[in-house]
């Protein structure tokens, strides 16, 4: 065990953290050459998946992994740039509804493209390895 960590616990928290920040940084250089931010490229994703269906601002937070995001200024980044639309709910007035542009939905697809090896980052560990881990973190969220 290394000596900067007091305990092989303390090591395991580093350790995830430093992962998540290299996962993130993969995502975000292949994100780079579209101006778009990980967030930005997941909120249309979710959006693409429901396509030409619309989602609440409540249903696209639900979605996110990240709950501490401010997704009213994300999603104004979005509309700036032209990749979502806002449609007040003609049922419930209070309700904003979010939904792709036809352009929009083929953008995030093209984007998608750029993803299509992002398994290659644990392409070196061996299918048991991926289920231990799987199993490890699913414990982890769920004590």
């Amino acid at each position: 065990m290394e000596k900067q960590f007091k305990n092989d616990y303390h090591r395991l928290i580093a350790n995830l953290h430093r992962t998540d920040g290299y996962i993130f940084n993969f995502f975000q250089q292949k994100l780079s050459p579209f101006d778009l931010s990980v967030q930005q490229y997941i909120v249309l994703r979710h959006l693409q998946d429901v396509y030409p269906n619309t989602l609440t601002v409540s249903e696209v937070k639900e979605r996110l992994t990240d709950h501490n995001s401010d997704v009213t200024r994300l999603i104004d980044r979005l509309v700036a740039k032209d990749l979502v639309t806002r449609e007040v709910d003609a049922e419930n007035r209070r309700r904003v509804n979010l939904k792709l542009t036809e352009s929009s939905y083929r953008f995030t697809g093209e984007v998608a493209e750029q993803f299509k090896d992002f398994e290659s980052i644990v392409s070196h560990l061996t299918d048991e390895e991926v289920k231990t881990l799987n199993t490890l973190l699913d414990k982890i969220r769920n004590k």
